[in-house]
């Protein structure tokens, strides 16, 4: 089963890294010292954590010529969505687009920790904006231990084809549907048809501490008051 939403990729560069994890930091969200490096792809991330064991990762460009142009167009901005499947086989036996795709890998972390990541994607993973779905068979997300502080609440998909994205996603993940809506744990995705081409993503924390909206390319990220 999909049973929540993994973590978020942003694509940045590494200024906005900087800026997006200080100000995060200061909100509540855990730095874990949860660092990657994807040589092949000319990239480095920096992910934290919030409550419930999700995170936001923060992709920026090591080397401009290894780096697939098409994600590093349009910063910052969430590039990649991720859900988290307690039984991948059969939530990745999916009715896939062209270019679906694997990964199965492992990486060091810097504490010389091995990070194993097993992932798929129902579509073309070079791609502006793509969604992938984690193994997490033990239904626990990367940071357990994160009971309290930030939660993700609500993600708004907007853009041309923000209807279409709804009938993609409802086809791979087979997510619950409410009024338009799809729900996944305790988040609502919410999806809005507008006249920008370009797909875009606004997620919405509740935090205890350092309320505000950090503007993104076309869309933000809202950190405000639980009600």
């Amino acid at each position: 089963m999909i049973f929540s939403i993994d973590h978020l990729v942003f694509v940045t560069s590494k200024s906005q890294r900087d800026r997006l994890v200080s100000r995060l930091a200061a909100a509540g969200f855990v730095r874990k010292g949860f660092l990657l490096n994807f040589g092949e792809k000319g990239s480095a991330s920096e992910s934290l954590g919030y409550a419930g064991g999700g995170m936001v990762e923060f992709l920026y460009p090591l080397d401009l010529l290894k780096v697939p142009e098409v994600w590093f167009n349009g910063m910052p901005r969430i590039m990649g969505l991720g859900f988290a499947s307690d039984n991948f086989s059969a939530d990745t036996a999916w009715d896939k687009d062209p270019g679906a795709w694997i990964m199965n890998e492992n990486h060091m972390l810097p504490d010389g920790s091995t990070l194993h990541i097993h992932a798929a994607g129902p579509h073309e993973h070079i791609s502006p904006f793509y969604v992938f779905v984690m193994d997490r068979p033990n239904g626990l997300l990367q940071f357990p231990e994160l009971s309290t502080g930030p939660r993700l609440t609500r993600l708004v998909i907007s853009g041309k084809d923000a209807r279409a994205w709804r009938d993609r996603l409802q086809r791979w993940l087979h997510l619950n549907d409410h009024n338009g809506r799809l729900i996944v744990g305790e988040v609502e995705i919410r999806f809005k048809q507008i006249a920008d081409a370009e797909m875009r993503a606004s997620p919405r924390f509740m935090v205890t501490a350092g309320q505000g909206r950090l503007s993104l390319s076309g869309s933000s990220l809202q950190l405000i008051s639980p009600r």
